[in-house]
């Protein structure tokens, strides 16, 4: 990730930790991968719950004492219950589920925080676009598909008046940082 976001990846860190509010003390995190959320929210003194399909990120969070737990969150019969539920760099892998994803965190949390990547070296041909797909695999598999700004905003759109919610761009650069207010 230091390599792909040229060592600016904390930046990304700080507008997703920018849109955790004081009152927010539990936050569900999906897909972590790292524990760089999970370190925040300890330092302000918030409950942090992971969720991941790696038993490698799962076992690495534990040993450092979080709350992570090893699931897909597709096959949970519910996600656990949080003021802010966050999801950075992740969505992607959903793009077939992505109704029933935004359902799930919808009956969990208040509001949904969310960091995609828009630029992607998966894209690129040779070498790199190789490698890149190879490194982003999740449960096994080799993926291609990745969102632009465009298809990004195009199915947040749809999935808004779908799911009920408003959302607001909070950025754009490498990654798109969105923020999700849930409709009754």
């Amino acid at each position: 990730m230091w390599l792909l976001y040229r060592g600016n990846c904390r930046a990304r860190f700080e507008r997703v930790f920018g849109l955790i509010h004081d009152k927010d003390q539990t936050v569900l995190e999906l897909c972590f991968g790292d524990v760089v959320v999970a370190e925040f929210c300890r330092r302000q003194g918030k409950t942090w719950i992971g969720s991941d399909v790696s038993d490698t990120f799962v076992a690495h969070a534990m040993r450092k004492g979080f709350d992570a737990r090893r699931q897909n969150i597709l096959q949970v019969e519910t996600l656990p219950r949080c003021d802010v539920c966050v999801m950075m760099g992740s969505l992607y892998h959903f793009e077939a589920q992505l109704p029933e994803l935004f359902r799930r965190i919808k009956s969990s949390s208040l509001r949904f925080v969310l960091s995609e990547p828009i630029r992607n070296w998966t894209s690129s041909a040779g070498l790199r676009g190789f490698l890149a797909r190879k490194l982003t695999r999740a449960c096994g598999r080799e993926e291609f598909f990745r969102f632009d700004e465009k298809s990004l905003l195009h199915v947040i759109d749809d999935l808004g008046n779908d799911v009920g919610f408003t959302y607001r761009v909070v950025d754009v650069s490498r990654d798109m940082t969105l923020e999700v207010v849930w409709s009754s």
